[in-house]
């Protein structure tokens, strides 16, 4: 997933296959559920895998000129980092 908030920890269980979440370092509403559901998957035994950039805001593959290239290299290593996970679980 792209910057967004994490699922209630009740819908986590059902689950069925690996999750990336990759998250701005500047986006503090959707980064506060990052922790908890990152908790609840590794008890339930669950692929959830986190990347997250630095300087990057909310939206940044959205808005790749946004804040002052942080969001264009945030959407560069992001695309990579989702193309290997896609190799590794597809």
């Amino acid at each position: 997933m792209y910057y967004g908030t994490s699922p209630d920890q009740k819908e986590l269980g059902s689950i069925k296959a690996p999750v990336l979440g990759l998250y701005g370092g500047d986006d503090a509403r959707v980064n506060a559920t990052i922790g908890p559901a990152a908790g609840e998957m590794k008890k339930l035994g669950k692929v959830y895998e986190v990347e997250i950039y630095e300087g990057a805001g909310h939206g940044f593959l959205r808005q790749q000129d946004g804040r002052d290239g942080a969001n264009m290299r945030a959407s560069k290593q992001a695309w990579e980092r989702m193309l290997g996970f896609f190799r590794k679980y597809l």
